[in-house]
């Protein structure tokens, strides 16, 4: 029985031995805290951080300009935004909207902000349906329309050459073909890239 037990103890010595130690769990991924993400400022999806765009973009009249987004929360989208630095005049029909770049379909749209792009700041401006959570990190476009204008807004916006950079596909910015828009239509009309142009800053919140 002595050596039954001696040579137990040695097996369970050598078991312990051999066995490898169960690696601690990997700590999650830590944010970097100096990059600029939209949901610093509790947006969903933006084009870009309106403290650094450098340059104030002016907005051709009935022409739809088409930004494109990227969900940083998954939470109900309830407004759109836009920045203004000075405001127009005699502007009419004028609206911001998100579509679906998968099917083209308008998702949601704001009143008439015509008369809020008439003085600067930042206009925040509900949307006449909620858009359900949407998967982070899905594209999204944001687009913005100016039906009547006898004097542009200056919009707060990216740089005014290379938005696109060259690119033959996957554009930041789109504009419509026509130019004889009131309104934001319900699935996305003809697009074509600009040569040149700016971002006017866009954005969407909860």
């Amino acid at each position: 029985m002595r050596r039954v037990a001696a040579a137990i103890g040695v097996l369970l010595a050598l078991t312990a031995c051999s066995s490898t130690p169960v690696p601690p769990p990997s700590p999650p991924p830590q944010a970097r805290m100096g990059a600029w993400s939209p949901a610093q400022l509790n947006l969903i999806a933006a084009t870009g951080d309106p403290a650094i765009m450098p340059s104030t973009p002016g907005l051709s009249p009935g022409v739809i300009y088409v930004n494109r987004v990227y969900v940083d929360q998954t939470v109900p989208t309830r407004i759109a935004m836009t920045a203004v630095i000075t405001g127009g005049a005699g502007i009419t029909n004028s609206y911001l909207g998100v579509y679906d770049p998968a099917d083209g379909k308008l998702l949601a749209t704001t009143a008439d902000i015509s008369a809020q792009l008439q003085a600067g700041g930042i206009i925040k401006a509900p949307l006449t349906t909620e858009v359900p959570p949407q998967p982070m990190n899905k594209e999204l476009w944001i687009a913005i329309v100016m039906g009547g204008v006898g004097k542009s807004p200056a919009f707060v916006g990216g740089r005014e050459y290379g938005t696109n950079l060259g690119q033959t596909g996957d554009f930041r910015l789109w504009v419509t073909a026509d130019n004889h828009f009131t309104s934001l239509p319900t699935a996305i009309p003809q697009l074509r890239a600009p040569a040149h142009g700016s971002i006017p800053f866009v954005a969407v919140g909860p």
